[in-house]
């Protein structure tokens, strides 16, 4: 592979590690402009509140863009796999949003508003009863005014 053809393939390669296992982003490109609605999920180990270095880096990044920002809200959404009992799985998705808020705030990002919901494991076995491990995470949405 020459050169130039390499560090395009490791840039994508590290771009497509960064969003698949820390956040991926839905809606418009990181590359538009900064000052857009911004919609990403941040996964969290099994049983963790914690955010992952890598959750922190996607904060962190999230919070430097929208800087300068009029940022309306911030909405929060936290999950939890059906591992373990109800009441647990709510807990733990209330403080995996608080963790998200709290490292948003902490990066500097202006939050006037903010909507935080804990889920818990609802939704996490299906009708037909197969089960949605991935739900280990915060859905994020950063609402900009118009």
């Amino acid at each position: 592979m020459r050169p130039i053809a390499t560090r395009l393939w490791l840039a994508a390669a590290a771009c497509a590690l960064l969003t698949g296992c820390a956040g991926l982003h839905r809606g418009e490109p990181l590359a538009a402009s900064p000052c857009r609605n911004t919609t990403l999920t941040l996964y969290f180990e099994s049983g963790s509140e914690t955010l992952t270095d890598a959750g922190r880096q996607v904060v962190a990044l999230t919070a430097g863009r929208m800087k300068g920002c009029a940022v309306r809200e911030l909405q929060l959404v936290g999950l939890a796999d059906p591992t373990g009992s109800a009441q647990t799985n709510l807990t733990l998705s209330q403080h995996r949003a608080d963790n998200v808020l709290e490292a948003f705030v902490r990066d500097g990002l202006p939050v006037p508003k903010y909507t935080l919901v804990a889920a818990g494991s609802k939704g996490a076995v299906t009708a037909g009863g197969a089960v949605e491990p991935v739900r280990r995470q915060v859905e994020v949405t950063v609402v900009v005014a118009r």
